[in-house]
């Protein structure tokens, strides 16, 4: 037996395929506000404008008794050349348990002459970053004000890369913050005095009907957020419903408004209009334009209605970040680690 495997051993020598890999340090000091801003802008603006050359297969979900796990590939030409990445992503409630991040993923960038391994990064926190910049790119095309009253319900974690990033393209006037969880606004009151900003906690939704700009970022699977609770907001960046059976918003404030979404596709699997829409509450005319149509300048929103932009987080976004980092991690020699498993 042992000679057999020596002979097949043999037909599988190995190769010198270079492989590399970002430590997590690194990544953070790379991944700047300003970078994720301008590459999730570009991977919108190359959406609406060069959408027949991307390959971005719809997610594939994969479930736990205490969360899932999502694959996401994309491939794209980004400055003439063909990249191909994978983000493989888990949320796991328990985690908190464990002291561990709800959210852990990593980033696989694949040579797209070869096959091999190119690059190893982290995504938890290129995650929370791209959907931070992802908001803030569609601020700054839909609400076309410099300054606003901002709204956030939810502050775990993703609320922090919100208010980083909206507040690059937004002054804000006043910020009004909410979440069931009393440690949690907490957590983020103490992050926002960091930051030295004013702040308010509201004691209930309604108070939210006086902002401009509202974000929810909340797992719910039931809709909260009534049509009396957001009379005067003119846009609501709703990035909770990220997969299957989430939920947020009344049907009914989706109706009354014009709804921008990143992906067609994947809002309609699992974004904030797919519970309505798979019970038959609304239909799928209801989206008016994808993000990068409106970004590219192929569309443009006339109405005078609310807007509601129905984030499901994109392949396509974190293969144009991945890429970036990449890009500036490649400059120094330094920071690259070597990985041998060919």
């Amino acid at each position: 037996m042992k000679n057999k495997l020596s002979i097949l051993k043999a037909e599988f020598p190995s190769v010198s395929l270079k492989s590399s890999y970002i430590p997590y340090k690194k990544v953070q000091d790379i991944l700047t506000p300003k970078l994720a801003f301008e590459w999730v802008e570009k991977a919108y603006m190359y959406m609406g404008s060069e959408s027949e050359k991307i390959q971005m297969p719809e997610k594939l979900y994969f479930f736990y008794p205490d969360g899932d796990m999502r694959v996401m590939p994309a491939v794209a030409q980004i400055d003439n050349k063909t990249i191909t990445g994978t983000k493989i992503v888990s949320v796991h409630f328990e985690n908190i348990k464990r002291r561990l991040p709800t959210v852990v993923g990593f980033y696989v960038l694949v040579d797209s002459k070869t096959g091999a391994l190119l690059c190893l990064i982290d995504a938890t926190y290129l995650t929370a970053m791209r959907t931070g910049a992802s908001v803030a790119v569609a601020t700054k095309y839909l609400f076309g004000q410099k300054t606003a009253k901002v709204g956030i319900i939810g502050c775990g974690v993703q609320a922090r890369t919100q208010i980083v990033f909206i507040s690059d393209v937004l002054k804000i006037q006043e910020l009004l913050i909410y979440d069931i969880s009393s440690k949690a606004i907490e957590k983020f009151s103490k992050f926002l005095k960091k930051f030295g900003l004013n702040f308010k906690v509201a004691k209930d939704l309604k108070e939210f009907s006086e902002c401009d700009v509202l974000i929810t970022a909340t797992p719910s699977r039931e809709p909260f957020l009534k049509k009396e609770h957001v009379e005067n907001v003119k846009l609501i960046n709703a990035i909770g419903a990220d997969g299957p059976g989430k939920q947020e918003l009344d049907p009914k404030i989706l109706s009354e408004s014009v709804v921008v979404v990143d992906s067609r596709e994947q809002a309609v699997y699992g974004g904030e209009i797919n519970v309505p829409l798979k019970r038959g509450i609304i239909g799928e005319d209801i989206i008016f334009a994808e993000l990068g149509q409106i970004v590219s300048g192929k569309k443009k929103i006339q109405e005078q209605k609310r807007i509601v932009f129905d984030s499901t987080g994109i392949a396509i976004l974190d293969l144009f970040v991945s890429w970036g980092v990449y890009l500036k991690a490649s400059k120094n020699k330094n920071i690259l680690k070597n990985i041998n498993i060919h």
